[in-house]
């Protein structure tokens, strides 16, 4: 396997992550700004303010879409086999543990300095609350 591509498995499934062009990490850092702007503005707060169950029971249905989109963005990269995840699969199997390896991983592959610290300060209080 290339150092440029990571095999992630989750429950049955296995996915391939390829490291990103230039054009499309940019591409991604957009996709993950709006995404978190859009669950922060259907509460009027930022999602550091929100508490975890407050989140998931208002805006679930919304927050596993979009993780479902971003996930199905990232592992079709490069790979035409790809067959997408459903909203269900993302609620049901992927943990947030996976969720922050994934982050850490698209950080050192593609050399994305600024993507920890965005999810660490954006999304800490959430995390705290899912892990305690």
């Amino acid at each position: 396997m290339s150092p440029a591509q990571t095999l992630i498995s989750i429950e049955d499934k296995e996915f391939f992550l390829n490291e990103m062009a230039i054009g499309r990490a940019r591409k991604f850092g957009i996709v993950i700004i709006k995404a978190a702007d859009e669950i922060s503005k259907l509460s009027n707060k930022d999602i550091t303010e929100m508490e975890m169950e407050d989140m998931l029971m208002n805006y679930g249905d919304i927050i596993f879409a979009k993780i479902t989109e971003i996930l199905n963005w990232i592992f079709s990269y490069k790979n035409p086999d790809y067959i997408e995840i459903t909203t269900e699969w993302v609620e049901d199997s992927v943990p947030l543990r996976i969720l922050s390896e994934l982050v850490k991983e698209i950080a050192r592959q593609n050399q994305l300095s600024w993507l920890i610290p965005f999810f660490q300060g954006r999304f800490q209080t959430a995390l705290k609350a899912m892990e305690g």
